[in-house]
């Protein structure tokens, strides 16, 4: 069976996870301060932090704004 590429969105969804679980391990930030901070509730964060093509753009901008993202991994996903 051949080998699947995964699609440019698909990629930039796994990048996006990684760098939101990091980012939040390494500020000790809980799903519930983020689910405060985006604006929604915790069970709803959970469910968008593992799939992140469901945050619309406000919320994304209040994440990274919370969790520090540098330039290039904002990037990197965009």
């Amino acid at each position: 069976m051949p080998k699947l590429q995964r699609s440019e969105e698909d990629i930039k969804a796994i990048l996006l996870i990684g760098n939101i679980r990091k980012r939040m391990e390494a500020k000790g930030v809980t799903d519930r301060q983020m689910a405060i901070c985006t604006g929604m509730a915790e069970k709803t964060f959970q469910r968008k932090k593992l799939h992140p093509e469901y945050f619309t753009y406000p919320e994304l901008v209040r994440l990274m704004k919370k969790l520090d993202f540098p330039e290039t991994e904002k990037l990197e996903v965009i």
